[in-house]
């Protein structure tokens, strides 16, 4: 066994997203309100399309959390609650219609423009929330490329990676090593990055725990297995085996650890 590849891409976590991103999200989304309704009618037609795709997916979930002992103040019990709720759910279709209608309607000769209106004000939940979760992981054009797009690069043995390596990034051996063949690698890229950043996500939102980040890892590494090429000997790819891509801690920073081993 040899250890041919390893690097350790920190997890960096900027304040907010640069302002350029946040504006391009929000004219993105204001440019394409109406397109966003019209997709909205399409989807939820009816009533019944309506129960089926939000009343049946959010009651199961918001049923988990009524304490089987829970009892009102007036004094109804737990199972009553639930039922309530979802006879709640099932007459919210128009209501639901009417502020869709209204936030989507022109106003002042604007088209859509409670909605934009809308998309404005929710500027700083966003350039926060896409700090926190997704830009330590994609990166930006002032900060650099982030681990997901590198970690694809490196795994493709490309020789620009090198160029994209951030301060607090520190490769222990090697250097950028191609795990997939040739015709594999485009979809391997577009696969491995948007795991990689799905995953961060995760283990961001639930503040680095241990089981979440072990769920992860396996994702990672399954889905790297998968589009190993066989004829390069390698140790399979595998949550903290010889051969691995795993989020870890040290020193108290989250990492994206790459290992590549041969047979």
């Amino acid at each position: 066994m040899s250890i041919v590849s390893h690097v350790r891409l920190v997890v960096l976590r900027p304040e907010e997203a640069g302002e350029g991103v946040v504006t391009k999200w929000a004219e993105n989304l204001k440019a394409n309100a109406e397109r966003l309704n019209q997709m909205r009618k399409d989807i939820i037609k009816t009533e019944e399309d309506f129960l089926k795709l939000i009343a049946a997916e959010s009651h199961p979930r918001w049923v988990q959390f009524v304490n089987p002992g829970f009892h009102s103040k007036s004094g109804a019990d737990s199972a009553e609650i639930k039922g309530s709720h979802l006879a709640n759910l099932k007459r919210a279709f128009r209501l639901f219609n009417r502020k869709l209608e209204k936030a989507f309607a022109t106003e002042d000769g604007i088209p859509a423009k409670r909605f934009k209106e809308a998309v404005d004000e929710a500027k700083g939940d966003f350039s926060r929330g896409f700090a926190e979760r997704t830009l330590p992981l994609t990166g930006d054009r002032l900060g650099g490329r982030g681990p997901a797009a590198i970690a694809g690069l490196w795994l493709v043995g490309d020789n620009r990676t090198d160029q994209y390596l951030r301060g607090g990034d520190d490769v222990l051996e090697g250097g950028a090593y191609k795990v997939v063949t040739q015709d594999s690698e485009p979809a391997f890229k577009a696969a491995i990055t948007g795991r990689i950043i799905q995953a961060g996500a995760d283990i961001i939102k639930m503040e680095r725990a241990a089981a979440t980040m072990a769920r992860q890892n396996d994702l990672i590494n399954h889905l790297v297995q998968n589009f190993v090429d066989p004829g390069l000997g390698l140790m399979p790819f595998a949550t903290g085996a010889l051969s691995h891509v795993d989020f870890i801690i040290a020193d108290d920073e989250l990492y994206l650890d790459i290992q590549v081993s041969t047979v």
